[in-house]
């Protein structure tokens, strides 16, 4: 494949396109990224990039109501939807390639002309969402939430993307429309276009709705900390539950490392499938969980790799120790070749499965560019058949090294077991 995957234009604004092209589908996928999400916030309003995603469906000036936007895009094909991460807020629906300009008008209408209405209803929504990282007591029990507190403490990516009851409850009107204001700009928009669609339409469209929209000079963006030396670092957090829930993360550089595609490949080395490393030790051989899976979370000058089990209270210090093992087989020992094909063999194949997923291709080269992270098939496929067991051990000993090691806990656990576990993380050997 070559860099006729996809085509790449831009608006005299700021606006940048991308258009793929698939024309043996019957569908198409339109996406909008913008380059705002939880690093953007204030730490005292954390929380209100996804709170401005939810307003925009509240009723544009063409569409008044939610209910009429989203028959909108149903009559169309389509299924609107959205997403905010740490970096970027995304606006997606399938719909018909013959109603192409009908979807970007949509879009248009959301991102350019929302009305913001019916706030307060929409902040007992995302209360209601909120209120799932809390226990009974109002104590904070997401370990994902916890972790990047840990990771990144004081720093806006060390904040809930949802927000807290305390942060949503400062957001009102004005503030809402200022941070829309600051960051909806032309110049912060990606519209990517996937399916059988036309690059030139897709010019075209985009410059009739987007084309008018004037642009102002973008905040700086407020880099991620350095990472901490002191480790390992671990919370703890007691919940009356059945289980304990444990994430084990380091961090990582940013996706812009030359190390990159090696991290995702020992991710899978990890836990893609049954046969992958954690589960056959602490699933199939042992029994100590039902399912443990690694994740790297790559951001533009940072990142996390985390190791996610939920386990019976007994087994916390097994599972601990068991997982630490295969932590440190990694470090100390190469990949076996046959180990090492096999897993960039199932790789390979998902590449080219997603040929036929607009939505993953919409991923691949929206937030690609988007997120300076523009990345052809071919690329990765190169790439990957380069990596070799040493420079896969190589990686390891840089990233899963005890400095910076993190551990969040949170079920029913005994002091005995937390001494324990902290005193097995500081003499594990990584």
């Amino acid at each position: 494949m070559s860099i006729s995957e996809y085509s790449l234009d831009s608006l005299a604004n700021g606006v940048r396109l991308v258009g793929v092209p698939m024309p043996h589908l019957h569908s198409a996928e339109l996406v909008c990224y913008l380059a705002v999400g939880g690093r953007n916030e204030p730490a005292e309003l954390s929380g209100i990039s996804h709170f401005l995603e939810h307003m925009l469906f509240r009723g544009t000036a063409e569409y008044p109501t939610s209910t009429d936007l989203e028959r909108a895009f149903e009559a169309i094909g389509g299924a609107v939807n959205a997403s905010t991460d740490a970096e970027t807020t995304c606006f997606h629906s399938r719909l018909h390639p013959d109603y192409l300009a009908e979807g970007m008008a949509l879009f248009a209408s959301m991102l350019r002309r929302p009305r913001f209405l019916d706030m307060e209803i929409e902040r007992r929504i995302i209360l209601e969402e909120a209120r799932e990282d809390y226990n009974e007591q109002g104590v904070q029990i997401n370990v994902d939430n916890l972790m990047v507190g840990l990771l990144w403490p004081g720093h806006p990516l060390g904040e809930s993307l949802i927000g807290t009851p305390e942060s949503l409850a400062r957001i009102d009107l004005a503030t809402l429309e200022s941070y829309y204001r600051r960051w909806y700009q032309p110049q912060n928009l990606v519209v990517c276009a996937c399916g059988r669609i036309d690059p030139q339409q897709l010019r075209q469209l985009a410059q009739r709705e987007f084309g008018d929209w004037p642009g102002v000079t973008l905040p700086v963006v407020q880099p991620a900390p350095a990472a901490s030396d002191q480790g390992p670092e671990s919370c703890w957090v007691f919940d009356s539950d059945s289980q304990i829930n444990l994430q084990l993360a380091f961090r990582l550089p940013g996706r812009q490392a030359a190390e990159t595609v090696a991290l995702r490949l020992l991710r899978r080395l990890l836990s893609w499938g049954g046969g992958a490393r954690l589960p056959l030790r602490l699933r199939e051989q042992l029994g100590l969980t039902y399912a443990v899976e690694a994740n790297c979370s790559m951001l533009d000058d940072a990142g996390y790799l985390a190791i996610d089990l939920s386990v019976a209270p007994d087994n916390l210090l097994q599972a601990v120790e068991e997982l630490l093992k295969v932590l440190r087989e990694l470090v100390e020992t190469p990949v076996p070749q046959e180990e090492l094909a096999a897993v960039v063999r199932s790789y390979l194949f998902d590449l080219d499965y997603s040929q036929d997923q607009p939505e993953a291709l919409a991923v691949r080269f929206g937030w690609g560019l988007q997120a300076n992270y523009l990345r052809t098939l071919e690329q990765d496929c190169r790439e990957l058949q380069q990596q070799t067991p040493e420079t896969l051990q190589q990686v390891a000993r840089q990233v899963l090294q005890t400095a910076g090691m993190k551990l969040v806990v949170v079920g029913p656990w005994s002091v005995a077991q937390r001494s324990a576990v902290e005193k097995l993380l500081g003499s594990c050997g990584l």
